[in-house]
């Protein structure tokens, strides 16, 4: 029986170790930066880099490298046995996986290293209660691309945007695994994001706003006439312009435009259906065979058209994975509302109260562009 069990385990250790080696590719992997949130024992709390690339863990049946990026969290606890008339306690520890799946045993080593704010500290195994990891992007090798006004990792509740001059506040979103690191969930009727801008999109003759998003209730049926959630709404602090800049899914966008819908004030508006032509996300065909799994989502315009082989001359382009789903030629006598920044606040919303707030949405790098960005499905990026 014993055999068997061996046998069994190094079947399954071998599994685990082929399936946690598996990486999405070195050059996406390379912009993410784990971070650690560590409790100790005595209820302290700080947040640090950590020093070490993987945990080794030791089980009965073996030993297991596990590289720090597949692992979410490490909860230390004392295990307790008995062997014959002694009581046997020592240092154990559970690593928690994305798929909340867990693995027990002990760490191989005394010690454990971290980055922090302060300086850099080395922590017994002893002193800590547990580690919870998080996949955040590096918003600082971005910051230098051409023409990017705002890269939002949208990967913790409270990111540091100043390097792009923008404001994030973050009400009751939860962090969730996405499709490269971590995203944030807004699954309440009044969880929401709001990014407070240094410019105004109304004024940019051209411009791209791109995300990742993930719609949990693909099949659920359409009703009313908010959107279905709406992505995102940018909004100023008053005029006609306020909530008319809008990209997201919706039965109908009350003038007769349904499926995946865009509209920019002054502008132009496009939809991939017409109002009841569809019921609810899945129907419309846009996100395959996969329509609650991740998909890439951009709203691109210019005013005097884009040079797109599909879309020549078109004001406004919506695109799902990279691909062309939508267009529109400029609105008859359309002009971009003239807006100084610094007159108005704008702000881009997600998950705002023109949706149906009770339908969830996860989103990750939210970027937006200074100019009209080609379509290029995501892995060519």
């Amino acid at each position: 029986m014993t055999r068997q069990v061996q046998v069994l385990m190094r079947v399954l250790l071998a599994g685990a170790v082929c399936c946690l080696t598996q990486t999405p590719g070195a050059g996406a992997e390379a912009d993410i930066v784990i971070k650690a949130k560590v409790t100790l024992l005595d209820g302290s709390q700080f947040f640090g880099t950590p020093r070490f690339s993987s945990v080794a863990l030791v089980m009965d049946f073996g030993k297991l490298d596990i590289p720090l990026g597949k692992v979410a969290s490490l909860n230390f606890f004392k295990e307790k046995s008995r062997v014959g008339a002694y009581n046997i306690v020592k240092d154990s520890v559970k690593v928690g996986f994305a798929n909340k799946d867990i693995l027990s045993g002990k760490l191989d080593g005394a010690t454990l290293e971290f980055n922090t704010i302060f300086n850099d500290v080395r922590l017994e195994l002893q002193q800590i209660k547990s580690i919870a990891f998080f996949k955040q992007r590096d918003i600082a090798r971005a910051a230098s691309d051409p023409g990017l006004l705002l890269y939002a990792p949208l990967d913790m509740e409270q990111s540091d945007l100043s390097v792009f001059g923008v404001c994030m506040e973050a009400q009751k979103a939860r962090v969730v695994e996405g499709h490269l690191g971590d995203a944030l969930l807004l699954d309440s009727a009044d969880a929401r994001i709001t990014l407070h801008l240094p410019f105004s999109p109304y004024t940019m003759p051209e411009g791209t706003i791109e995300f990742w998003a993930k719609l949990p209730q693909p099949r659920q049926h359409f009703s009313g006439g908010k959107g279905q959630p709406w992505f995102f709404s940018v909004e100023t602090s008053g005029g006609r312009s306020n909530n008319q800049f809008f990209f997201g899914f919706a039965g109908s966008d009350t003038t007769g435009k349904a499926g995946l819908v865009g509209r920019i004030y002054g502008l132009a508006a496009a939809g991939t259906h017409t109002a009841g032509a569809v019921s609810n996300i899945a129907e419309t065909g846009l996100l395959r065979d996969t329509p609650d799994g991740w998909h890439h989502y951009a709203i691109i315009w210019k005013a005097d058209g884009v040079d797109f082989p599909d879309a020549r001359g078109k004001a406004l382009v919506l695109t799902v994975d990279g691909r062309i789903v939508a267009v529109a030629d400029k609105d008859n006598n359309g002009t971009l509302t003239a807006r100084q920044a610094g007159t108005d606040d704008f702000r881009l919303v997600i998950h705002d109260g023109n949706s149906d707030c009770t339908r969830p949405v996860a989103m990750s790098d939210l970027k937006i562009w200074s100019h009209a960005k080609q379509p290029k499905p995501p892995e060519e990026e």
